[in-house]
């Protein structure tokens, strides 16, 4: 028998266990710091300086006002960059997001395949984000 001590809300209690009890909460209190420690190292730097970007960009945002702001000039922007892309890609920008057509509708209506509606889309997607960077 091993005597050892058990947090049980705010108290500390001694009790006496079995050597096979203590074997299995000494491995089982081993496997929790090795997980932990796994756990620490795959916190990739990405994730946390993405978690810490966020944080604080949502802090920045708990202004209304500010969000508002910021909003308005991401649709300014938005709309600048809607009037660079040609006739048929703002038709294509329109009837996708604005219309709901599905992709084949919209192929319909160009006369091309779905496969290549998508292609078209995300080189438009590609063409806006540059030009929002910017």
């Amino acid at each position: 028998m091993v005597k050892t001590t058990i947090e049980y809300g705010d108290e500390i209690i001694q009790v006496e266990i079995t050597d096979e009890v203590a074997e299995f909460l000494d491995s089982d209190r081993k496997r929790q710091q090795a997980q932990d420690r796994s756990d620490r190292r795959h916190l990739s730097k990405g994730t946390f300086e993405k978690d810490r970007v966020e944080s604080q960009r949502t802090s920045a945002f708990k202004d209304e006002t500010l969000f508002k702001v910021v909003h308005k000039m991401d649709l300014d922007k938005l709309r600048f960059c809607l009037r660079v892309l040609s006739e048929s890609e703002r038709m294509l920008i329109e009837l996708y997001y604005f219309e709901n057509y599905n992709m084949e509708t919209i192929g319909e209506y160009f006369g091309i395949s779905k496969m290549a509606v998508s292609k078209r889309h995300k080189n438009i997607i590609k063409k806006l984000r540059k030009l929002m960077e910017t």
